[in-house]
């Protein structure tokens, strides 16, 4: 079953974590139904825009972990003007073999 990818533009700020903590609680509970129903895997990307702070983007990371705990592709990377930077590894093992990459 390949990977579907889902990008998701986003901005990480000290006044959004509890926001994107709900966030990453909806697309984990959508996403799981939608996969058993369809049989498919989705990846998630995240496109951080915008200046990343260590600090936040460290919590935002743990964050992510503990919603998602491996039941699912997560990739992070950093968006500039032209520019795309993968930010961390995945947070679960890397797609399936035959599936779509969120590698640049």
């Amino acid at each position: 079953m390949p990977d579907l990818v889902v990008k998701c533009p986003v901005r990480l700020t000290e006044s959004n974590r509890d926001d994107l903590r709900l966030l990453y609680a909806d697309l984990r509970d959508h996403y799981t139904r939608r996969d058993a129903r369809n049989g498919t895997r989705t990846a998630l990307h995240f496109l951080w825009s915008g200046k990343l702070d260590d600090e936040l983007f460290g919590a935002t990371f743990a964050d992510q972990r503990h919603v998602f705990a491996g039941t699912r592709p997560v990739l992070n990377s950093a968006q500039s003007p032209g520019e795309l930077q993968e930010t961390n590894r995945w947070l679960s093992g890397p797609a399936q073999q035959g599936g779509a990459s969120l590698r640049t």
